[in-house]
C-alpha cells in the first residue's frame, strides 16, 4: 500500500509539473500566481480515492464545485490513476490545514461523496512548502 501511494504521489506531481508547464506556456499559471500570491498558511492537497465509476463520479464532483468554492479549496486538477482508472486523486489548495479539517468533516462533502460513488475514505496528504 505503501508503494502504491508513493507512486501515485510521484505520478501526480510529473503529472502536475507537465500541466504547470503548459500552463506556463500559456501565461494563465504566470497570471494566476501574480493575482494570488502564496500565503504562509496556504497548504497543499491530495486528495485520493476509489469510486465505483468515474464517469457517474465525475458529474457529482463537477456539481459540487460551488461547495469547495465556499470552503476555501482551489483545485488544481483531477488525476486518474493510469492502470486503475477508478482511482482519482484531486489536488489543490487550502488557506490553511484547518480549512481542510473544515472540509473533510463537512456534511455537505460526505453526502456528496456518497451519491458519487466513493468507496472507502479517502486519502488525505496535507502539504506545506519545505524549505530551500
Amino acid at each position: 500500500m505503501f508503494k502504491r501511494t508513493l507512486f501515485m504521489v510521484c505520478l501526480l506531481l510529473l503529472a502536475s509539473a507537465g500541466a504547470f508547464a503548459q500552463d506556463m506556456k500559456k501565461g494563465s499559471a504566470m497570471q494566476e500566481m501574480k493575482k494570488e500570491p502564496a500565503k504562509s498558511g496556504t497548504v497543499t492537497v491530495i486528495v485520493t480515492h476509489e469510486v465505483k465509476e468515474y464517469t457517474s463520479w465525475r458529474k457529482v464532483y463537477d456539481a459540487d464545485e460551488p461547495n469547495r468554492k465556499m470552503m476555501g479549496f482551489k483545485v488544481w486538477g483531477v488525476y486518474r490513476d493510469a492502470k486503475s482508472p477508478n482511482w482519482v486523486s484531486i489536488i489543490g489548495t487550502f488557506p490553511n490545514a484547518g480549512a481542510v479539517d473544515a472540509f473533510m468533516a463537512s456534511p455537505k462533502l460526505k453526502e456528496a461523496m456518497e451519491n458519487a460513488g466513493v468507496l472507502g475514505k479517502p486519502d488525505v496528504k496535507v502539504l506545506t512548502a519545505a524549505a530551500k
